[in-house]
């Protein structure tokens, strides 16, 4: 299966990955609908546990894409992870479609200047659908206000990512799933 899977990447003028929870796995995040995964648990009437995501380092998954996406193999990377692993791998954000957010990244309301930090970048003890990280932004006459730059249930996904996901499937003529079970829409549709 691989070698076919080898096959297709090479014969595809434009490939296009897509990722879930599944990739991050084997760093120790829970997936949701695995075994163990968070929705799962919850059917059981158990909880999932809840690592620190800043202490995660990129699996042989994530290195994986990083190398494919360097040699020209893969063109984007559109992924529903928040767990910012791929911009760790080394993934430059122009690559990559974060479709969720990713818990690393805050960006500012004024300018839109992006800083992808070592932390988790939502306060504590915010309202769900309160995005302020009481930072501001550090570019010359600017200083908005930052935001982290997880989607929550309800809200919309990010207009950046789902322009450059939009445009990427526009060339795409291969698509290689990993980790995703594309149950989720509209990211799955």
């Amino acid at each position: 299966k691989a070698q076919a899977v080898a096959e297709l990447v090479l014969a595809s003028q434009h490939t296009t990955l897509f990722t879930g929870a599944g990739l991050s796995t084997s760093a120790g995040i829970p997936d949701f609908r695995g075994p163990n995964g968070v929705w799962t648990l919850k059917a059981q009437g158990k909880q999932a546990k809840r690592p620190d995501l800043s202490k995660a380092a990129p699996t042989v998954g994530h290195m994986l894409c990083k190398t494919m996406l360097q040699s020209q193999h893969v063109h984007h990377i559109v992924s529903q992870n928040v767990d910012g692993l791929h911009r760790k791998s080394g993934i430059p954000g122009e690559f990559l479609s974060e479709l969720h957010g990713n818990t690393n990244l805050e960006v500012c309301q004024k300018c839109g200047s992006e800083y992808f930090r070592d932390f988790r970048c939502r306060r504590a003890g915010n309202h769900v659908h309160d995005h302020k990280t009481g930072r501001k932004c550090e570019v010359k006459g600017c200083r908005g206000e930052l935001v982290d730059s997880i989607i929550n249930f309800g809200e919309n996904l990010p207009d950046k990512a789902w322009a450059s996901a939009e445009r990427a499937f526009t060339h795409t003529n291969l698509c290689i799933v990993l980790g995703s079970s594309c149950r989720v829409t509209p990211a799955a549709d």
